[in-house]
């Protein structure tokens, strides 16, 4: 699929966050909230236990900006500019957006995810109005399906895959618009 992308400003500041696109001068303040245990309470599996981990997933967020003109980005306070976590969007095979987030405990319970997510969602629009904006989250995690509600998704499609989770939590998918039977196949076999 080819999109006309416009490049949004590579900075962009909300009322209380200042979001930058990820760089390789983020990969230790990424890990240290990527490792820590507190961040994957709903799924623990995700952690990361070594720093290259990180690496990766920072220069896999860098390739996807290039290539798509938007990302996630690192979420700092406008106020003193503490590294607060990581947000966004990126592009997935099924040409879609994921929007997600992660965030340091102490950054937690002050509407900051919701600050993230109407930001890219409004990004997303921006760069290509036409490419749906989705979230995958666990059933025990019932804040980030709010803040996902609060972006304008809904939820469209909620049960198990061959992934293994907790006993009683299923795997959500939730978009802001219809979306085609092969990207609501790949977004349930990646949920």
């Amino acid at each position: 699929m080819v999109h006309q992308l416009l490049m949004p400003s590579q900075e962009i500041r909300t009322d209380r966050l200042l979001l930058t696109p990820l760089s390789p001068a983020d990969i230790d303040d990424v890990h240290a909230v990527f490792s820590d245990a507190r961040t994957w309470t709903h799924l623990p599996a995700g952690r990361h236990a070594v720093r290259a981990s990180t690496v990766d997933l920072v220069q896999r967020k860098i390739g996807g900006r290039a290539r798509h003109g938007l990302g996630s980005w690192a979420v700092r306070a406008v106020a003193d500019h503490a590294f607060l976590g990581v947000g966004g969007v990126d592009m997935t095979a099924a040409g879609v957006w994921n929007l997600g987030y992660r965030l340091a405990p102490a950054a937690w319970g002050n509407g900051y995810a919701t600050e993230i997510a109407l930001a890219a969602v409004a990004a997303a629009a921006d760069v290509a109005p036409d490419v749906a904006v989705t979230g995958r989250v666990l059933t025990n995690n019932p804040a980030s399906a709010a803040v996902l509600d609060r972006a304008g998704l809904q939820l469209v499609w909620q049960g198990s895959t061959s992934s293994t989770l907790p006993d009683g939590v299923e795997r959500q998918v939730w978009a802001d618009r219809a979306l085609s039977r092969t990207q609501r196949a790949w977004l349930v076999a990646n949920a």
